[in-house]
């Protein structure tokens, strides 16, 4: 009687013990995202050139319309694909061409300047462009021209001017001061019913500014709240929504601070905590529970196309920093959003 016992026990044991296998489970029965697993993300091994230089400077739609501008802005109306953006020197010019290189690529010193031959993740050719010291003392100082038959959509040329010379009747670039929260009418993005872009105030922090050579970037990070409509799986994120979100540009210079001066993400975190939003990741039946957030960058086929996110999620002991990973479209993870708006250097 007690050995029948024993084994009723031990079958009873073995039954409520979880199913495990040589590959860790990626999903989580409710949908939440395991903060300490990358199971449904992969290491981004090559860029495409013309993508990432196509999200340093505008957005558009899948109707090649412009949904936002990122870098530059059009002077003459008559010339919507001629952007200029201002700069106190060459050196700047130079420092902000060379990061709309994509990582793994290169741009070839010339005399003058640079060639920028533009390929995809394979290596295949997508036209060039050229980028140049402008040397005849006028308010031009350098000048990206792209070459015929490159697929830059509403880009031609971009022309950064001396910023003392910027024209009176032109818009004026505007100066953001490292930790300032600003309060904009912006859009939320909501996947209630449906994605829909729903109006309202959001609170947008300055992580750096741009008085000193630097690009100025503000951020908005999407709450680890209960409402799961803001932070819904990879197949929700079209791209109706992405376009919203940020370029893999865009990506790379909020990467670039959180990699090389923690200090300064941290001191937003605590500041957007001490004013009660929700930034930091949260438990909860409706939260993600992670720092992932999704970012612009698709291709292919619905439900076999390429998503990327720009990981934040960090593990002490193994030293993990921030990356940009391509995530598996079919995830039942949930995945956060954040908002980005660039300003040029005003020296």
């Amino acid at each position: 009687m007690k050995k029948s016992l024993f084994y009723l026990f031990m079958l009873m044991a073995v039954v409520a013990m979880p199913l495990t296998s040589c590959e860790k489970d990626p999903q989580k029965e409710d949908g939440q995202h395991d903060p300490k697993s990358d199971s449904d993300l992969t290491e981004i091994t090559a860029y495409n050139s013309l993508t990432w230089m196509q999200g340093s400077l505008v957005v558009v739609n899948k109707n090649g319309e412009i949904v936002r501008r990122i870098y530059g802005e059009p002077l003459d109306e008559s010339q919507p694909d001629v952007l200029s953006a201002p700069v106190a020197s060459y050196a700047t010019a130079e420092k902000v061409f060379l990061s709309w290189v994509a990582p793994g690529k290169s741009a070839t010193k010339v005399d003058g300047g640079y060639d920028y031959n533009l390929t995809d993740e394979e290596g295949k050719a997508q036209g060039s462009v050229s980028f140049r010291a402008v040397e005849d003392g006028g308010r031009v100082v350098a000048r990206m021209t792209v070459a015929e038959g490159t697929e830059l959509a509403e880009v031609s040329e971009v022309n950064f001017i001396n910023s003392k010379l910027w024209p009176e009747n032109a818009a004026p670039w505007v100066e953001v001061k490292e930790g300032e929260v600003v309060t904009r009418a912006d859009g939320i993005l909501t996947w209630e019913d449906g994605f829909y872009l729903k109006s309202g105030s959001i609170p947008y922090y300055t992580l750096q500014g741009n008085t000193d050579g630097k690009v100025g970037i503000q951020v908005y990070l999407c709450p680890d709240s209960n409402d799961s409509d803001l932070h819904p799986t990879p197949s929700h994120y079209t791209s109706e929504s992405l376009q919203y979100l940020p370029s893999e540009w865009e990506a790379q210079q909020i990467l670039d601070i959180f990699n090389n001066d923690k200090a300064r993400w941290d001191k937003m975190m605590e500041t957007m905590a001490s004013m009660g939003y929700d930034w930091y990741p949260k438990a909860g039946w409706e939260t993600t529970e992670n720092a992932e957030f999704m970012i612009n960058s698709a291709s292919g086929a619905y439900m076999g196309y390429k998503l990327s996110c720009l990981d934040l999620d960090e593990d002490d002991s193994d030293g993990k920093k921030g990356s940009i990973r391509s995530v598996n479209p079919r995830s039942l993870y949930k995945y956060r959003y954040m908002r980005v708006k660039i300003y040029p250097p005003v020296e």
